[in-house]
This record gives C-alpha cells, sequence and structure tokens, in this order.
C-alpha cells in the first residue's frame, strides 16, 4: 500500500497556487485527501467537482485532523485566520504559508501558532496574472524557484519534509532569511507589478481611449497589472519599505532619462543609458 508523505493536506485559500498546489500534491501522491477550506461554499463546491479538492469544508476546526495546513490566501488575512485555527491545530502538525513576503509573515505567525506547532514560510516564484482554480496547474512548480525562509526558531524534521515536498514537485529550493527575501523581492517583483500599475494608470490619466490602439510592447510590459488588486494591496502594504528603498533608485532613473531629454543630449547619454539595460535584461535570456 502507498505510504503518503502526508496523511491530509488542508488549503486555506483555493486560488491558482492553492489549486495548483492541490493538484501537484495529487498527482506526486505526496498527500493521500486535500481538504480545501475556505468562506465561498459555492466555489468549493465546483473546486471539488473538478476533483481540485476531494473535500471541503467552512469550519476552522477541520484543522485538527490534518497534517499540513497551507496558507494560500491573500496575506492581509493570514493573521486572522491562523488565530481563528491555532486552537485546532494539532501538536506535530506544519503550517506553511505561500505569500510574497515574508518578514511580516514569519514574524507574526511564530508568535500566534501553540507550542508543537512547525511553522515553514515558502514563496514560489510562480504564477500568472489570472486568478482561481480554474487556471490550476499541476505541473505550476515544476524548474520554478522555491524560497523557504528558516529562523532559528524553525523546526528542522519539518523544514526537511517541506523541503522535499516542493523538491518532489520539481521545485528549485533555495534558502533564504526573510529580511534578505523581502528586499531581493520587492526589487524583483513587487516594484515591477507597482511599475506596471503606474503605466496603465497613466494612460488612463492622459487619455483611456488610446489603450485600444497599444501594441505588443504595452501589452508584454503591463501583463502583470491584470493581477488581483487584492492579492497585491496586501504586498505593497506589508513590504512597503523595501518597496519604498527602490522606488527612490527607480526614480532617480526617472529623472535621469527626463534629464536627458529635457537638455537634448540624444546622441550619448541615452543611448548609453538603453544599452546599459538591454545588456542586463539579456543575461535572463
Amino acid at each position: 500500500m502507498k505510504e503518503y508523505e502526508f496523511n491530509s493536506v488542508l488549503i486555506i485559500g483555493v486560488g491558482l497556487i492553492g489549486g495548483s498546489l492541490a493538484l501537484a500534491l495529487k498527482e506526486k501522491n505526496i498527500a493521500k485527501t486535500i481538504i480545501g477550506l475556505g468562506r465561498n461554499k459555492e466555489r468549493l463546491i465546483e473546486a471539488q467537482r473538478l476533483s481540485i479538492i476531494d473535500e471541503y469544508t467552512l469550519s476552522p476546526k477541520e484543522v485538527e485532523k490534518t497534517d499540513l495546513v497551507i496558507l494560500a490566501t491573500p496575506l492581509g488575512i493570514f493573521e486572522k485566520i491562523t488565530k481563528e485555527i491555532s486552537p485546532f491545530l494539532r501538536p506535530g502538525c506544519i503550517l506553511m504559508d505561500v505569500g510574497s513576503v515574508k518578514q511580516w509573515v514569519v514574524k507574526t505567525l511564530e508568535k500566534i501558532i501553540p507550542s508543537g506547532v512547525y511553522f515553514i514560510g515558502t514563496h514560489p516564484i510562480a504564477g500568472s496574472d489570472k486568478t482561481g482554480f480554474e487556471h490550476a496547474k499541476g505541473t505550476l512548480f515544476k524548474g520554478a524557484k522555491v524560497i523557504i525562509t528558516p529562523t532559528d526558531k524553525t523546526h528542522k524534521e519539518a523544514l526537511d519534509k517541506i523541503t522535499k515536498m516542493w523538491e518532489n514537485l520539481g521545485a528549485i529550493v533555495e534558502y533564504m532569511s526573510p529580511e534578505k527575501h523581502d528586499s531581493l523581492y520587492a526589487l524583483m517583483s513587487h516594484l515591477p507589478h507597482l511599475i506596471s500599475f503606474c503605466l496603465v494608470n497613466t494612460v488612463d490619466r492622459v487619455d483611456k481611449n488610446s489603450i485600444k490602439y497599444a501594441g505588443s510592447g504595452f501589452k508584454d510590459t503591463t501583463r502583470i497589472a491584470k493581477s488581483s488588486p487584492e492579492i497585491w494591496k496586501d504586498i505593497f502594504l506589508l513590504n512597503r519599505d523595501n518597496i519604498i528603498n527602490v522606488l527612490h533608485v527607480f526614480l532617480d532613473s526617472i529623472s535621469e532619462i527626463k534629464y536627458y531629454l529635457k537638455n537634448n543630449l540624444v546622441e550619448d547619454k541615452i543611448e548609453e543609458f538603453i544599452l546599459r539595460a538591454k545588456k542586463l535584461r539579456e543575461e535572463l535570456d
């Protein structure tokens, strides 16, 4: 008989990431039973009908039956949810999150969970501008980087178990401090989203009707502006200091190119400005 890594996994927030995790855990036979917990019964019933989850519940008390609880909701309600489920988390259970901000999450949740329950902060660098379990894919994490942010309070066996889980899903795991994670992803993820939102809002302010003339450059640059406002509002607020720091540097670049244009320094400075960006960007290809 198959020996599962987890007998029962409960996912709070069966959206794109939560739904993809549910599919991946089932496809790789890592979990015997996947339970979805959420606020919308109709959506949970649909997720069960599509075989993304095996069971669903609206009650936080159901976490007492599980080996692994995964927080996959917007960040802003992590604290509230953890307080609701903490009385029912049994000793030995692992609580894991998949949020894009780590310092606040780790610091807050480590204080809330009861003794004998182990929290592991993780951030899969995977996703889409689309939301909802309708877009979930069991292969979403294959080849994706997953950042795990252990602290001096992290339980080693729980850490090893979650690391193995992500690796079995095809992810490339890297450990990082919560502080370093938030500083890095303010630059590499949070700032690009903020810029994308600002670019589309600039069109809205100048002439919203001009959007119909957008070409592939505008569409490629602003694809992530279609992302969830609820999710990104929380990310911006909970990592605001790091985002403000990199935003200052970005605004310096804006001021630099504005100065070159204003002073008609086309021949050398503008081309140099573009070339510098081009060379670094080509390192990704």
